[in-house]
């Protein structure tokens, strides 16, 4: 009875969430409850009411068929039995507006309770309808019948409470079944909601990615299997749960732990997106270094609800990388001593007035195969230390004049091979940055220009402004580069098929560092080729500001 009531009284239950028999009752409860009414109303106008056996018998037969849906295990029952209940309330209804006397006019409309419940019940709803529409006029007839007064004007004049039962009957079974639809169409969207809700519980932990999403108050909405498994990594020793400020966090490569305000968690509340930042979490042998990255979410509103968090374990990634290192430092020296030992001797034989001019020439051969083993260590060695040249201090040069430094370096190797270097400078070229890259990018541009060009040749240097461009071009007379290369030469390891077929040496680094360097320094490094015709090699970079504009 307190969930019927709570129910009546607008409680936190609802009327789908009773059961059966509650349903029944409290479908049942609004006829005696005006039936009731009647009593009451009777009680202060006219008690004879009482006397009449036919008042008394509605009044008792309406309250057995309610002890009736309280006593009857309905669901145990077929659904469609307690549909009796409605067909037997008419009876009473029509038992009380026999023995009125008119008192109370309209009682009829009380047949309103089971046809409602009838047409609302969804059980083959037409044929409610129409028992509930017959019902009422047997109800409203009868008494004419049993009492003589039946003929076509007293008959004809009952017809509006049928007809008012037919329409209210057909307006609550179109209502019933629409309200049937939506809750099948709900319910179809709440299974299709947690089919879709279990394929991503079982998508987030499937993938060896660390996952959870908080809310705006740190919150946790979600963590895979994954997650927590790196969450126990960073829990102090001896620890089986910790809040998150307790966490071991430390920033890649330290030993502080990082402040509570700067942890990935927090910066993620408070709205922050992080790309792949390193941490290392915990300590000892179970620590791991996780790349993480956040991004926040928000409603369809754009309101903001929350951040989702992806932890990527790249432990054995850095300690290979960091092996890497540590294996190219040694290497590094290892490689650097004998080759310039090598050079240096070649350099002293070259000099020696003794030698014949074959031994000479020999030692021509080993200077420059030397110096040449030395830039493919130095390239290799750039190539697998990426932002290496970064490290160096930034300052500020004149291009033109590193552009004449370049050629004198690259004199004497054009000479033995009787190429001529052509530079025109077109005054100073103030730019910024790092000058070893810069160094190291106009060497290898000009080398590559002597190394695929004929002996007896020019190679051509320009020097100039484009607007707010540092311009540096090298034009040379070789092999040229074939139209479908073009679009690789920049790729590290990527050599032309002109290249490779000339049998000239090379990694296929030299020009992907070069372009590497400008990128970033802000300008950009682009090729001209045409094959068997030679290449033009244009460098820009931004000049200095300030110098620029006095220019």
């Amino acid at each position: 009875m307190d969930v019927v009531l709570d129910v009546m009284l607008l409680g936190q239950r609802r009327f789908h969430e009773l059961s059966l028999r509650a349903q029944v009752v409290l479908r049942q409860l609004p006829l005696n409850l005006t039936m009731i009414l009647v009593c009451g109303i009777s009680v202060l106008s006219d008690t004879s009411d009482f006397a009449d056996l036919g008042f008394v018998a509605s009044q008792l037969l309406a309250l057995a068929l309610l002890g009736a849906c309280a006593a009857v295990p309905w669901d145990r029952l077929p659904y469609w039995s307690f549909l009796v209940i409605p067909v037997l309330d008419f009876y009473p209804i029509a038992l009380l507006r026999f023995s009125d006397n008119d008192l109370l006019p309209g009682l009829g409309l009380l047949a309103v309770f089971p046809v409602m419940w009838l047409a609302g019940s969804g059980y083959r709803p037409r044929g409610a309808v129409a028992f509930g529409t017959i019902s009422t006029l047997l109800m409203v007839w009868i008494p004419h019948f049993l009492d003589g007064t039946a003929n076509v004007s007293t008959l004809s004049s009952e017809l509006l409470t049928p007809f008012t039962m037919l329409t209210v009957g057909v307006a609550t079974s179109v209502s019933a079944l629409s309200s049937s639809a939506q809750r099948r169409q709900i319910a179809e969207l709440l299974d299709r909601s947690e089919t879709r809700q279990q394929l991503l519980e079982t998508i987030v932990d499937t993938v060896d990615v660390g996952v959870v999403v908080v809310d705006t108050a740190g919150e946790i909405l979600l963590m895979n299997a994954r997650q927590q498994e790196l969450h126990r990594a960073a829990l102090p020793d001896g620890a089986d749960t910790a809040r998150e400020p307790e966490l071991l966090v430390f920033a890649d490569g330290s030993d502080k732990l990082v402040p509570s305000e700067r942890r990935p968690a927090a910066r993620a509340v408070a709205g922050e997106t992080i790309t792949h930042e390193l941490f290392r979490l915990g300590t000892g042998q179970r620590s791991r270094t996780v790349s993480v990255s956040a991004r926040p979410f928000r409603d369809a509103g754009g309101e903001m609800m929350g951040s989702a968090l992806a932890f990527s374990d790249v432990t054995d990634v850095v300690a290979a990388v960091r092996a890497r290192d540590t294996f190219l430092a040694a290497m590094s020296h290892e490689f650097r001593t004998p080759l310039t030992s090598l050079l240096g001797y070649a350099e002293l034989l070259h000099d020696d007035p003794s030698l014949s001019p074959a031994a000479r020439s020999d030692t021509l051969v080993m200077a420059r195969n030397a110096r040449h083993l030395n830039k493919m260590v130095d390239d290799i060695l750039a190539a697998a230390t990426p932002g290496a040249t970064e490290t160096h201090q930034p300052s500020a040069m004149d291009l033109a004049q590193l552009a004449r430094d370049a050629v004198d370096s690259a004199s004497p190797d054009a000479a033995r091979r009787d190429i001529t270097i052509h530079l025109t400078a077109d005054g100073e070229l103030p730019v910024y940055g790092d000058r070893t890259g810069f160094v190291r990018l106009l060497d290898n541009l000009i080398s590559n220009a002597l190394k695929y060009s004929s002996d007896g040749t020019a190679v051509t240097l320009r020097t100039g402004r484009e607007g707010r461009w540092a311009v540096f071009s090298v034009s040379d007379q070789g092999i040229g580069i074939p139209p479908e290369d073009l679009p690789r030469i920049f790729t590290r390891f990527q050599r032309s098929s002109a290249a490779v077929r000339s049998g000239i040496p090379g990694t296929g680094l030299g020009l992907a560092l070069a372009r590497e360097v400008a990128v970033r320094h802000g300008g950009d490094l682009e090729c001209e080729s045409e094959l068997g015709v030679g290449s033009t090699f244009t460098l820009r970079l931004p000049l200095r500001i300030g110098a620029a504009e006095r220019r």
